[in-house]
This record gives structure tokens, C-alpha cells and sequence, in this order.
């Protein structure tokens, strides 16, 4: 980051701290420190504020072009001349976040955080949020100005041409799995469903909400939404009831299409007994033949010798429990 910029960062940030400073002010000066901020790691900022009824003042979107996946941040700023920020805050900027489907939310302030507050922060919350008070805005620019340029868009470009290699190596002899890490499993597959005809995102490497990949389709005008659960155990450990279960709830209380669970080592003797006939019809198992399926088809595709003959549900669902 330019030292000009530094210098224009913390004179704003200065700004905040002006009993002067009005709330609507604020906000314009706050989007001016997070702009550039954001940027760094390949974010863009939007204003918001208008929608009242979202919860959030800010948006930022980052979209990775090669694979199409975008992630997003809900951002609201509490601008408070007494008093500090409390739970009831924290509530609302996760509910704004949790109703559009967001990973990530930040909740900014210029005063301070309740001890509440924080303690939101240590329990289990489909979204990770993160409070910023005006000293860790400073921290903030100081861990950028020691990160050196990194060029994502080039790092993306390679990471799915490996992809591609792998999938084709899979396709060729299934016993290639063996050398593949989980993550680069999860990034093949990304590849894999996105080649297939699915809108394919990869969630992050932890406090993923329960799914590894949100695949997206249309069928006959109506949308549907699918979560993938990856488990690419290379120690053979096999899922049992309990994952398949924690999988489940996640389908249930986001009320979407359906699921398909992949284990690549297979399934414990347990794992299905206690699901009823509603359950299976909301998710479905495969195990390693269905990820070689899924590895050749797409080989298939990319030649131009192979094309879907039925919806895409059918394939994502074809050859599994």
C-alpha cells in the first residue's frame, strides 16, 4: 500500500473519531477507509444504506472470473457518540448476513464492543463475523502495508488447470485418488460440477456452514440449489451416522433442493438406518465410483463428445444411494 495512501487512511480513520463527524458523514468517510482496504484482497465495495430493510450499510463482493464463484461480505457501521456497541447489534447484522446467504459479515464501529458483544463472537454461528473498532481499522492497514502483492486472478488460473490434470488422471485410473489432498478434492470437484453445467462455489476451508460446495441450476424456469459434503478421508475412515446426520440438518433448516454426500472411502454399516423414506429424498450418497463418474464425464464434456441427456439433477443423482 503507497505511503500517501497510508497517510489518507488514518487521517480519515481521525475523522471518525471527531465528536463532529455526523452519522451520515461517517458512513461516506468509513467507505472511503474500507474501499481501498478491500481492494487489497481482490474485494469491491458497494453502498447499500438505502435498503433498510437489509440490515447492512456496505457490500463487498469479490468474484473469482476463471471458476465463477463470489464471495461476499455484509458490512454495517455503528457510528455512536456515547455507549458502546452491544448484542443486539451483533444479532442483526448476523441476521442480515444469514437471510441473503452470506459467509461473512463485519460489524464497524468508531466507539467500542460490549463484553456481550464479543462473547458473541465464540459461539457456533453459520457466519463468521468479524467487529472492527477504529483500532483494529489501524491494524488492519498496518498487516497489509507487510503482505506483498500477491496476483490472485494468476494463482486461480493455475489452480484450475491442476484441477483439470487431476480430474483427467481420476478418470483415467480411479486409484489416483489416493494422492489427492481433501481441499485440492474439493477444488476438482468445483471444476468437475461447473464443467457439467452447474453454477459451482467452493465454500472456504473452514467454517464452511456445513457444505463444501453450493451448486445452482435451472430446471423448467425454477431454480434449484444443491449442497455437496465432500469427505476424502485418505486414512480410509468411513462416514457414519453422525456426519450424515449434521449434513441433513443443514438441508432441512436452509430449506433447499437437495444434497449429495461424497465419501470416497465409503460409508459405516450405521449411517443410513435411522433415515426415514422424506430423508433419502432429500439426500443422496455416493462413494468413490461416483466421483470417477463425475471425473469422466466432464473429460467427456471438455472433448465435446458427451452431453447431458437428462436435467441436470438426474446427472448430479445418477449411480447413487
Amino acid at each position: 500500500m503507497q505511503i500517501e495512501l497510508k497517510s489518507k487512511i488514518s487521517d480519515l480513520i481521525q475523522q471518525l473519531e471527531d465528536p463532529a463527524t455526523s452519522p451520515h458523514e461517517a458512513e461516506k468517510i468509513l467507505g472511503e477507509i474500507l474501499e481501498p482496504l478491500l481492494a487489497e484482497g481482490g474485494y469491491e465495495l458497494a453502498y447499500i444504506g438505502e435498503q433498510r430493510d437489509f440490515g447492512a450499510d456496505f457490500m463487498a463482493r469479490k468474484v473469482d472470473a476463471e471458476v465463477g464463484n463470489s464471495d461476499e461480505i455484509a458490512i454495517e457501521y455503528k457510528h455512536y457518540r456515547q455507549g458502546a456497541v452491544g448484542v443486539e447489534a451483533v444479532h442483526r447484522v448476523l441476521g442480515a448476513a444469514i437471510s441473503s446467504g452470506l459467509p461473512r459479515a463485519m460489524l464497524v464501529t468508531n466507539s467500542r464492543f460490549t463484553l456481550a458483544a464479543r462473547e458473541t463472537l465464540r459461539r457456533s454461528t453459520p457466519v463468521k463475523i468479524e467487529l472492527i473498532d477504529l483500532d483494529a481499522l489501524r491494524s488492519w492497514v498496518g498487516r497489509i502495508e507487510q503482505i506483498p502483492n500477491v496476483n490472485l486472478h494468476q494463482i486461480n488460473i493455475i489452480r484450475r488447470e491442476l484441477s483439470r490434470k487431476f480430474i483427467e488422471l481420476i478418470a483415467k485410473n480411479p486409484r489416483n485418488l489416493d494422492q489427492i489432498e481433501w481441499r485440492e478434492m474439493e477444488h476438482l470437484l468445483t471444476v468437475v460440477f461447473d464443467g457439467l453445467g452447474f453454477d459451482a462455489k467452493l465454500t472456504p476451508g473452514s467454517k464452511d456452514g456445513g457444505k463444501d460446495i453450493i451448486l445452482t441450476c435451472t430446471i423448467e424456469s425454477e431454480q434449484h440449489t444443491y449442497y455437496v459434503e465432500i469427505k476424502h478421508w485418505r486414512s480410509n475412515q468411513r462416514v457414519g451416522f453422525g456426519a450424515v446426520s449434521d449434513f441433513l440438518n443443514v438441508i432441512i433448516n436452509e430449506e433447499i433442493s437437495g444434497g449429495l454426500y461424497l465419501s470416497t472411502y465409503g460409508y459405516c454399516s450405521n449411517a443410513f438406518e435411522s433415515l426415514t423414506e422424506i430423508q433419502r429424498q432429500k439426500i443422496r450418497f455416493g462413494a468413490e465410483e461416483k466421483v470417477v463418474s463425475l471425473c469422466q464425464s466432464y473429460v467427456k464434456a471438455q472433448s465435446g463428445i458427451w452431453s447431458p441427456e437428462s436435467t441436470l439433477t438426474e446427472t448430479l443423482f445418477s449411480g447413487v444411494q
